[in-house]
């Protein structure tokens, strides 16, 4: 059953130009993207930093508002609510965010920390918001005694722990992960990968699970979306990324996730030309043109649109993307 449904979402963000340019300037942050999910899945967003993927994230919660189209949660336009409808909303959509520091409050204690979402709701009674902490420390593996500790008393996973156990607090249905392991070390990281995944399946939770490492997100994630300059490029299986995904930029991504043994990497380097592209002036076409080694005339032409080229797949790319891996014809 669907639960989110992103449509033709856009944000841009004016901004004043340079020293031989007239006026103000928009960056294109989120530029007409369209996905789905469906209840008790992880949806994983992958890409450059820069590419508008925490934009999307606080559009799909309504941290901020869209130049243009829509999100549909639980079958609601959440672009049209009130701000006291909208306050109901934050109820079954809770976010975890990446910096540790400064998510949590230094001069609230865990307990509070935790319980300021039960409180702010008017959820249970005092003693029922108590006993409901403790649950929460014990449900991310955190012992009782740490709920009158403050924050800086942690460490970068166990305050990360505590922001997962704020983000539980209310049983919400979507929880919007935005780079929650990206600050911790790789031994820590498994084990907040390993603790959502275990939440996910008792508490029946959905994910938008943004990140920047395509190892972390293939793990995680049910599904995989790869986002560049404010344009989603692909949507696949995260099962299937290795060896179905398409687009030269997908393809680039993978290159680059490290290999113990280096001769596994032969015959599959993928070189990405230059920089990312200005989001103020994106290029005309396809926007990853100037870097792909594949582009031809058609790619600085035309802008591909995000199709379909097996059940569950979807690509924007002309052609060479789409063959290359023998996902069709273009």
């Amino acid at each position: 059953m669907r639960l989110l449904e992103v449509d033709d979402l856009e944000k841009y963000y004016r901004t004043r130009g340079g020293l031989f340019s007239s006026g103000r300037e928009k960056v294109h942050a989120v530029d007409g993207i369209s996905f789905t999910m469906d209840r008790e899945e992880t949806l994983g967003l992958v890409g450059e930093s820069g590419c508008g993927k925490s934009t999307l994230a606080r559009l799909v919660a309504r941290l901020e508002e869209p130049d243009g189209g829509r999100v549909i949660f639980a079958g609601k336009d959440i672009t049209e609510l009130s701000e006291k409808e909208l306050q109901e909303l934050r109820c079954e959509m809770q976010v975890i965010f990446q910096d540790t520091y400064s998510s949590l409050n230094p001069r609230l204690t865990v307990s509070s920390i935790i319980g300021e979402p039960l409180a702010n709701f008017h959820v249970g009674t005092r003693k029922e918001q108590k006993e409901r902490v403790q649950e929460l420390l014990e449900t991310v593996g955190l012992n009782p005694e740490h709920a009158t500790r403050y924050p800086h008393e942690f460490s970068g996973g166990q305050r990360q722990r505590i922001g997962i156990a704020r983000a539980l607090a209310l049983r919400p249905k979507l929880v919007i992960c935005d780079e929650p392991v990206s600050n911790l070390d790789v031994s820590i990281q498994a084990q907040i990968l390993n603790l959502l995944k275990k939440l996910k399946q008792e508490f029946g939770l959905s994910y938008l699970f943004i990140s920047h490492d395509l190892a972390v997100i293939s793990y995680i994630s049910d599904r995989v979306a790869v986002m560049y300059l404010g344009k989603i490029v692909e949507v696949l299986k995260s099962r299937d990324l290795a060896t179905e995904a398409c687009h030269p930029y997908t393809l680039a991504l993978l290159a680059a996730v490290p290999v113990s043994d280096p001769r596994l990497r032969e015959g599959k380097e993928l070189i990405v030309k230059g920089e990312p592209p200005d989001p103020v002036n994106p290029p005309a076409g396809c926007r990853f043109h100037p870097r792909c080694p594949w582009a031809e005339e058609k790619c600085r032409r035309e802008e591909p649109v995000l199709k379909s080229v097996k059940a569950g797949h979807q690509v924007a790319c002309h052609f060479e993307g789409i063959t290359m891996r023998g996902c069709g014809s273009g």
